[in-house]
């Protein structure tokens, strides 16, 4: 440790690491950001919304698709925004059609 920061800690007694000391679990939370943007993702679209865009789910994100997909498809979808739990995606390929 140096010097410097050790003088830093001496200053301000209140300076602990609380989340190391604590008996309750801390849960790393970029790995929930693990998608990003033109990321390429496989779903299966579950349903269809009111503007025709095809949504699905992808680990805990709702994706929407756009493009020409029917409930039952298995497509690749490349990522073009994620705002929340939220997945705007662009039609890449259709795996499967099912109708």
């Amino acid at each position: 440790m140096n010097r410097r920061r050790r003088q830093a800690e001496r200053r301000n007694i209140y300076n602990v690491d609380l989340h190391r000391l604590s008996s309750y679990p801390t849960y790393n939370r970029d790995k929930r950001n693990e998608l990003s943007k033109g990321d390429v993702i496989r779903v299966i679209i579950g349903d269809m919304d009111g503007n025709g865009m095809g949504i699905a789910s992808y680990k805990k994100f709702r994706v929407f698709v756009k493009g020409e997909v029917y409930p039952g498809d298995r497509v690749e979808v490349r990522v073009e925004s994620i705002k929340g739990n939220s997945v705007i995606g662009k039609l890449e390929k259709v795996e499967e059609r099912r109708s």
